[in-house]
């Protein structure tokens, strides 16, 4: 069996969007830190880093359209859980995905508003 090490390395490379998955110790805050491609903006700053008590735990990748993980410790399922749905969204955010109706439902919002312009542009 490979290291953690070769497996997150694996995954990193082998994925066209990846992240390093950091929890705290009872998994209650999590925060993915981007990998690929890389951040565009400073990440948590090491006194949060502390004070949040986050540890790296794994690297979550996107390979084609498939999903791949490596953990350096066993996690459990509710935790598995709740790292898929936080990198799909972050991969949905990324892509500029939105689900199905959110555009149209926004742009219909949008228009109902009032015009409170004094005057109105013909």
């Amino acid at each position: 069996m490979d290291s953690y090490s070769a497996r997150s390395t694996q995954v990193a490379l082998d994925s066209s969007i990846a992240v390093m998955v950091l929890l705290n110790p009872d998994a209650t805050d999590m925060e993915l830190w981007p990998i690929c491609p890389p951040p565009q903006s400073g990440l948590t700053t090491p006194e949060e880093f502390t004070a949040r008590q986050l540890r790296p735990v794994g690297v979550l990748g996107l390979c084609g359209t498939e999903s791949r993980a490596a953990f350096k410790e066993p996690l459990d399922v509710s935790t598995v859980d709740a790292l898929a749905r936080a990198f799909t969204a972050y991969v949905n955010a990324l892509l500029g995905q939105r689900q199905a109706g959110d555009s149209l439902e926004w742009c219909e919002r949008l228009f109902a508003l009032p015009d409170t312009r004094p005057e109105k542009f013909n």
